[in-house]
């Protein structure tokens, strides 16, 4: 690591003020509704970034009852339960207001971090490896919120980190759309796999013509026929030496 850059607690990258690095709430399932403020929960924080599924709301009343903490766009979501855990991810900007469950940590930065670098710094093998050995051996790998807040990350200058934060974003995209379009050819190739499966066994595709065309295969001989033939013959001419010596 770099001489000038700092070594730093989650913890110590909080921003001054209340809530600013806090557990979700607990929300239990008689409380979730089909619309309202959005329930980020761990499905839905990926490594590095979010993931949409699992839609799940709570209304007005609920937020104000147990005091929820309101997720903003940018914040960062930490994934305190396993697959693995430490995980994190940016609070997208989804159009609705936010919460998280309970196993999904915020934490808001302070001024001294930028909150995608440390997305990319959590998101590190080394990271993952270094929080997951810690962690490893209880029946369900789950980190406290104290304990998360003591693991280190390296935080370069400002300047450095929005340099790192640019050059990441810029070369990911470029692996992302690759990704993208290779898993929608596979897609394009399964659908034209099955719909040509169906085709030919429900007869809307004549495959009559093409199956004259194939090389023709002889039948296989039948195992041991070929040594069939030789044993016989081997027989026969022990039989006729012994003719032979007899008459002698």
């Amino acid at each position: 690591m770099p001489e000038h850059w700092e070594v730093r607690t989650i913890k110590s990258l909080a921003g001054k003020g209340y809530k600013t690095f806090v557990d979700g709430d607990w929300i239990e399932s008689p409380y979730i509704r089909a619309e309202g403020i959005r329930l980020i929960q761990t499905g839905n924080i990926g490594i590095g970034h979010y993931r949409e599924k699992e839609f799940r709301f709570i209304d007005e009343e609920t937020f104000v009852a147990f005091r929820c903490t309101e997720i903003m766009p940018g914040d960062v979501l930490i994934c305190r339960l396993g697959d693995p855990v430490g995980r994190a991810c940016l609070a997208p900007n989804l159009g609705v207001r936010m919460i998280a469950s309970v196993d999904v940590c915020i934490l808001k930065p302070n001024e001294s971090a930028i909150a995608a670098f440390l997305v990319y710094a959590m998101s590190s093998p080394v990271y993952l490896e270094w929080i997951g050995s810690l962690v490893r051996g209880s029946t369900r790998d789950r980190v406290s919120r104290s304990m998360l807040g003591r693991f280190c990350v390296p935080l370069p200058p400002l300047p450095e980190q929005t340099a790192i934060v640019e050059y990441l974003d810029a070369q990911t995209s470029k692996l992302d759309a690759a990704i993208a379009a290779a898993r929608r050819e596979i897609e394009l190739l399964r659908e034209y796999r099955e719909r040509l499966i169906a085709d030919v066994v429900t007869g809307k595709v004549d495959v009559r013509e093409v199956a004259v065309q194939l090389p023709y295969e002889p039948p296989e001989e039948e195992a041991g026929t070929e040594e069939e033939e030789p044993v016989a013959e081997e027989l026969a001419t022990v039989d006729s030496q012994e003719e032979a010596n007899g008459e002698e």
